[in-house]
């Protein structure tokens, strides 16, 4: 009995110093808790964009604190602001402080070199210690157009960078995000040094295991064979199966193969009117490159449709008067070409003829960054001009321009006679006056019936007074040469 007893005191004992020994530990951890959340003090000097002292906390690291104090100045320095072009400059300015070579100077008289742009690619804590209390960081003068490396070439992320004395090309290379593993057998850079005067270029080719010392102002690429596998691809919209990217090699695909990879074309596809957009002028690069915008917002949106259309109407309206047979100044026909000559199709295919195995356009090679447009078949006549209902009227094979013109509710009050309406052909647009019998009218086409324009009084006084100045100024110029002559 008394062994048991001795066994319970003793168990006992040592669970009451476990209880002691853990309420000691979490005292002290309270207390380091505490110290860890009392405010200290700490300078910012030189090229930042606040200096002073500030308030910060022992459990802060400079990267963290740095961050809070700039993230603080910047937001005071845009509150007032609303135009987005003055606050898009004013944080560039702010984002140039340099990341590199700050100096840490501590209470104790340790002086340590900070390099946070590392720290913040590699995650290495020598360069982000914790803060202490009166701590001084300095951040150093910086001229990013002078004191910079730059590196291109096989490299992840192309970057230029604040030097600092002693880079090697290792840390190049690890800021422009390592060498890039598409490229195979990387082992030679280039660097190009430019002597103090930049007319004199000294070009040093080295091994990258040799880890080459940079000086300020080196510019490097390495060096790397072109790597061909890339996502060559072309855009195909509208009328097709399958609309969207299609997958091509480097020389790219035929016209037919694109469009069976695209699921082949829908019942009502237009051939026709069918269009490939190329980087052959400005418009045409601004024009595909705003339809791919639209598309990868909104694949299934049909604005590109509309901006298409808008294209071709502004088109056809210009196109509709360059061969008109009406009555115009010759500087207005200018201006019509000249905006034709602006706006007008590259034809680099006819898409009509891709199926024929006779016709060149059957092999055309569609390229990298093509896009084909594919519209609906439009089966329609456009009848406009003195006639009541001017609009859009169904194609019907075999109907001649009078068919239409009667659809339209024939003739107005003010219409010409049928001798001078006009058959404007849809793919030509030639204006055909003469033999309008003998015309087919097809999909696409126009019927246009101009417009008698009534002559009053006014007009026939113009006319006389322009005939009468004409007759006044040749009989002015015969009585000089009678006079002369004398």
């Amino acid at each position: 009995m008394k062994v048991q007893k001795y066994f319970l005191l003793v168990t006992l004992f040592f669970v009451f110093q476990s209880l002691n020994a853990q309420r000691t530990d979490q005292m002290l951890q309270k207390g380091s808790d505490t110290r860890l959340l009392q405010p200290i003090a700490v300078t910012i000097g030189g090229n930042f964009v606040v200096t002073g002292s500030f308030t910060a906390f022992s459990s802060q690291r400079i990267d963290h604190f740095i961050t809070q104090i700039f993230t603080e100045a910047q937001q005071k320095s845009i509150a007032s602001i609303t135009q987005i072009e003055v606050l898009k400059k004013i944080n560039e300015e702010l984002l140039r402080y340099p990341l590199r070579d700050i100096l840490l100077k501590r209470v104790t008289g340790e002086t340590i070199r900070i390099d946070l742009l590392k720290y913040r690619l590699t995650g290495d804590f020598t360069n982000n210690p914790y803060l202490m209390n009166d701590d001084v960081i300095i951040f150093p003068g910086h001229n990013d157009k002078t004191n910079f490396i730059d590196i291109m070439g096989a490299v992840n992320n192309p970057i230029k960078f604040q030097f600092v004395d002693g880079d090697k090309l290792s840390d190049a290379i690890l800021f422009a995000g390592g060498i890039n593993r598409a490229y195979e057998n990387i082992t030679m850079a280039e660097i190009s040094r430019l002597h103090e005067k930049g007319e004199k270029e000294e070009l040093i080719t080295i091994k990258i295991s040799d880890d080459f010392t940079l000086q300020r102002g080196d510019r490097i690429k390495v060096v790397y064979d072109e790597n061909n596998r890339k996502e060559y691809k072309a855009l195909v919209l509208g009328e097709v199966n399958q609309p969207g990217y299609v997958y091509l090699t480097q020389n790219g695909l035929p016209i037919k193969e694109v469009l069976d990879k695209s699921g082949g074309l829908k019942l009502l596809a237009s051939l026709k009117e069918a269009r490939l957009l190329r980087n052959y002028d400005a418009l045409e690069i601004l024009q595909k490159n705003e339809i791919v915008e639209q598309y990868l917002k909104t694949p299934q949106n049909i604005e590109w449709q509309i901006k298409f259309y808008e294209s071709k109407l502004m088109q056809e309206k210009l196109s509709l008067q360059r061969l008109s047979n009406l009555t115009v100044e010759d500087t207005i026909f200018f201006d019509i070409d000249n905006q034709l000559r602006i706006m007008k199709d590259h034809k680099y295919l006819d898409f009509s003829t891709i199926y024929d195995d006779n016709s060149a356009d059957a092999n055309f090679l569609v390229k990298d960054g093509d896009l084909i447009l594919i519209p609906e078949q439009f089966n329609y006549i456009y009848v406009f001009g003195q006639v009541p209902k001017v609009g859009y009227f169904p194609f019907e094979k075999g109907k001649s321009y009078k068919d239409y013109i009667s659809k339209a509710g024939g003739f107005a009050d003010l219409a010409r006679d049928d001798d001078e309406v006009a058959i404007i052909k849809g793919t030509t647009k030639n204006w055909i006056v003469e033999n309008k019998d003998k015309t087919e009218i097809e999909p696409g086409d126009f019927v246009y019936v101009p417009k008698e324009i009534p002559r009053t009084f006014g007009f026939y006084l113009s006319r006389v007074g322009s005939v009468a100045s004409i007759v006044g100024s040749i009989a002015t110029i015969i009585l000089l040469l009678t006079q002369f002559g004398k």
